[in-house]
């Protein structure tokens, strides 16, 4: 059995992968709560961990692996890999959660592609046709752009909703949840330009907690990824 681990910066989603399929389970927000539910499904022959979060989660899932005895293999952004040449002037600061939703985008679709992981953050990445990455933006998700506004704000106490219309809001509530869909969706829509001006027809993937949601904001012609950075970790380690 292995097990597939991505630690975010506010959850730690995983899934078991058995006689070669994949079985997503419940995300979980620490990791003493993943080592007791990894531990219900037995000892994993492998732990494939991508990490952005604390040292102290790889540090407590190093030392149980060695009492599993499991093979512990921790992703990092590399120059180049799968075909994906690195953007970045220093690959090393490149979160290797982007990375590997890169190495899985290029796995899956070959050709060129916008890809959005929205999250905590939302992260918006180009791949040319050729597998070169060509750099990406990082902005407030849209829990945390509710959140700036009411910390910043006296009179502006709103919640994220499921909402995706981007027209002009007739309500303060509207005003900022139109606003947020449209800033991002403008984004997204300039990063395919940049990428279509220059190869074939481009694809947007959208992966993330939020990407269902937000892809009901975004023109046709937009994918759907559950969950891109697992994947990217069994183009890293087969």
């Amino acid at each position: 059995m292995i097990v597939d681990i991505d630690a975010g910066n506010s959850r730690i989603k995983w899934r078991v992968i058995k006689n070669g399929a994949p079985d997503y389970r419940p995300p979980v927000t620490d990791i003493k709560s993943l080592l007791k539910a990894v531990e219900a499904e037995g000892p994993p022959t492998r732990i494939r961990l991508s990490s952005v979060g604390s040292r102290a989660i790889t540090e407590e899932l190093a030392k149980q692996a060695v009492q599993w005895g499991s093979q512990l293999q921790q992703a990092r952004t590399t120059r180049e890999a799968a075909g994906v040449h690195c953007g970045y002037l220093e690959p090393s600061s490149m979160g290797v959660d982007r990375w590997l939703a890169l190495l899985a985008a290029r796995d899956r679709f070959k050709g060129a592609c916008v890809v959005v992981d929205a999250g905590t953050a939302i992260t918006v990445d180009l791949l040319d046709g050729q597998g070169r990455h060509l750099g990406g933006y990082i902005v407030p998700g849209f829990a945390l752009i509710y959140q700036s506004l009411n910390l910043g704000t006296s009179n502006i106490r709103l919640e994220p909703d499921s909402t995706t219309d981007c027209s002009p809001g007739k309500t303060t509530g509207e005003a900022i949840g139109h606003g947020a869909y449209l800033m991002i969706k403008t984004m997204i829509e300039a990063s395919r330009a940049t990428l279509q001006a220059n190869t074939q027809p481009v694809k947007v993937i959208v992966t993330g907690g939020d990407g269902p949601v937000l892809i009901g904001a975004l023109d046709g012609g937009c994918i759907y990824v559950r969950d891109l950075v697992l994947d990217g970790l069994d183009v890293m380690f087969p």
